[in-house]
């Protein structure tokens, strides 16, 4: 939302998940890209790509241009959406074995078996 003259935003990209983002990182292809028309009273909704936007942890605005004016006015933004708790999982280091090392699976045996072929 903004005022009703040329410092209205008139395009706003939108980039998820790049917490330490600056503004040398919008020359990078944004997830989004809105043109944006006046809106004075805050009714208009845009929508997002869904595809693209299921899992966002952190959320960048850049509002790119207005209508003409030398400085960009923004009143209100509204984000609509469901809140899911954010759990970061650490890696886990793993160790795999290509083959069986036999010293770490003991066998104890009371009776050696033998098996006769006659």
């Amino acid at each position: 939302m903004g005022e009703d003259d040329d410092s209205h935003p008139s395009e706003m990209r939108l980039y998820k998940n790049i917490p330490q983002m600056s503004f040398d990182d919008t020359d990078r292809e944004p997830d989004q890209t809105f043109s944006l028309n006046r809106d004075p009273t805050g009714e208009l909704e845009y929508a997002t790509k869904i595809s693209r936007f299921s899992s966002v942890y952190h959320l960048s605005i850049h509002i790119s241009k207005n209508f003409g004016a030398d400085t960009t006015k923004v009143l209100y933004i509204g984000l609509r959406g469901e809140w899911t708790e954010f759990r970061r999982h650490e890696v886990t280091i793993c160790n795999y074995e290509a083959s069986a090392n036999p010293a770490d699976h003991k066998v104890h045996q009371v009776t050696p078996q033998t098996h006769f072929i006659s």
